[in-house]
């Protein structure tokens, strides 16, 4: 399942957007993604354990929402609110928010109080889930952190600091959120250091 949202992680003042994907073992997609780069170092900090809010209206916030919720509370009494998504939101996923929100399968519109439709207003814009350390499946394929680059001739991949010695992908302080950058700096840069080293013979 997948939807465009924003994403936010409070204890370290970082929020970022994009496809949001909802997996069987967590959440992924390009925000996640993003987040997991920039915020690498801090993540790290923190043994991976801090919570993350999901706006899964991206540009939306509650009170717009709320008012939102409240048209079509009119609109639609008479209909149970697990029938039709609202909001363009996939049907599992507005079903998850509106159960998450105390709100049964069988609630109709005209039968939900203010307070329980602010509630959802909340679980559409401020979700939290609760992160627990990283891929239980060890998939990352990107590192943080290495050689520092004020410290190689990128002419060559050469040290500046230790002739003839050589670096190239991820032992240098480069990435990206995506993997096409990392390899094609991993494929540039061991092209360029194994042309720098057969010339020395």
């Amino acid at each position: 399942m997948a939807n465009f949202a924003s994403v936010k992680i409070p204890e370290i003042n970082m929020e970022d957007e994009g496809t949001l994907f909802i997996t069987h073992w967590g959440l992924s997609g390009t925000a996640i993604l993003k987040l997991s780069a920039w915020g690498a170092r801090e993540l790290n900090d923190l043994s991976y354990k801090f919570k993350i809010q999901v706006n899964w209206l991206a540009h939306q916030n509650s009170e717009e929402i709320l008012e939102h919720l409240l048209e079509l509370k009119l609109k639609h009494a008479k209909q149970q609110l697990t029938k039709y998504a609202q909001f363009d939101l996939p049907k599992r996923l507005w079903k998850s928010l509106v159960l998450a929100s105390q709100i049964s399968e069988t609630d109709i519109w005209a039968d939900i109080n203010k307070k329980r439709l602010i509630t959802l207003s909340e679980q559409l814009t401020k979700s939290i889930f609760s992160v627990d350390g990283k891929s239980t499946f060890k998939e990352e394929f990107v590192t943080a952190g290495g050689i520092k680059l004020n410290e190689v001739n990128f002419k060559t991949f050469e040290s500046k600091l230790q002739k003839n010695l050589y670096f190239a992908g991820e032992v240098l302080n480069i990435d990206a959120i995506t993997g096409g950058f990392n390899f094609q700096n991993a494929w540039t840069g061991g092209y360029l250091a194994a042309k720098a080293m057969a010339s020395l013979e």
